[in-house]
């Protein structure tokens, strides 16, 4: 298959190719072999299936084999290690986190990897569906009647999240922030046990991705009160956003996205892009992605370089107010 017709000037015009960059030939007949999609996640969790449920179609697209090769580990080191160590062609491909691109340089204080300078985006992948949540014994009904009771006992109510950093961590030191509430929290070694502490009401709240919490909510051990992202869970139609609850601009994506390496041509990024756009609007990817609370978000590269800029933006002074550090 050959790349897509994309001039010198345009390639220049998007800062994807420095001036006197000339492609090597190689580029004309990408691809020729299978490509390895790394997935920084071990087997089993939502970046793993993501990565699967989008591999047949992506690998259709593109005329060849998408092969899965799970690195979880390492805080998303040893993801972005298989691609520093891989030759910038295009055959590797790396789908990764908000945590490992974007939060870990700012919590850790010397960072193994500086994503930015290894990586070039391609595409945003998808935004997991999260949820606030409180344990079914719990009085409040809506948002509005839990962040009442925050600000009339300051740090009494608590609530977990699954790591430093971890999107769920955002999310709650985000609602803080953003209703003037002081609360506790509780720091857990993943989301099962957060899960766990939650159904048996140990917990007053906390934030969850969708399907790991869904059948708690539906066997009526646990509520949900609000979505954080900017528009509902394809999972939870009738769940309202936070925003919609009363913070206005309150969202918080828990997204993940594909990049490769940083030397690889700029034709073969605009034809993954492309290719992985393709993959993200067909109705059976759709479908299958939206089942297990995957919304689709793909983009251009550019539009992915300045959407990752806009979140360091956010969630810096987050962060830095927080006061995060790695453990």
């Amino acid at each position: 298959m050959s790349v897509l017709p994309v001039s010198r000037r345009s390639l220049l015009q998007a800062g994807l190719v420095a001036p006197g960059f000339v492609a090597p030939a190689r580029a004309e007949t990408w691809p020729a072999r299978p490509i390895r999609l790394v997935i920084g996640s071990t087997p089993g969790g939502a970046m793993d299936a993501t990565g699967r449920s989008m591999a047949p179609k992506l690998g259709a697209v593109l005329g060849q084999t998408i092969v899965a090769d799970n690195r979880g580990g390492g805080g998303g080191t040893l993801s972005l290690d298989a691609v520093a160590q891989s030759a910038p062609d295009g055959y590797t491909l790396l789908l990764s986190n908000m945590s490992t691109l974007l939060v870990n340089p700012l919590i850790q204080p010397n960072p193994a990897y500086h994503p930015a300078a290894l990586l070039a985006p391609v595409s945003l992948a998808v935004d997991v569906s999260t949820v606030l949540v409180v344990p079914a014994g719990r009085p409040w009904r809506d948002l509005g009647a839990l962040l009442a009771a925050a600000r009339a006992k300051p740090n009494a109510l608590s609530w977990g999240y699954s790591g430093v950093g971890a999107t769920n961590h955002l999310s709650g030191a985000l609602l803080d922030s953003a209703a003037g509430i002081t609360t506790v929290h509780v720091p857990y070694r993943g989301g099962g046990p957060m899960a766990l502490d939650l159904i048996g009401g140990r917990l007053d709240y906390g934030f969850a991705t969708v399907p790991s919490v869904l059948s708690a909510i539906e066997a009526g051990k646990l509520r949900a009160l609000a979505v954080p992202m900017r528009q509902r869970s394809p999972l939870m139609p009738d769940v309202p956003t936070v925003a919609e609850s009363g913070l206005p601009g309150y969202e918080v994506l828990n997204w993940y996205g594909l990049l490769v390496h940083h030397e690889t041509p700029a034709p073969i990024i605009l034809q993954l892009s492309q290719a992985v756009r393709q993959t993200l609007e067909d109705p059976a990817t759709v479908a299958l992605l939206q089942r297990q609370g995957l919304v689709p978000m793909p983009t251009t590269p550019e539009g992915f370089a300045d959407f990752m800029a806009a979140e360091r933006r956010k969630w810096e002074p987050v962060i830095r107010a927080a006061g995060l550090k790695a453990e």
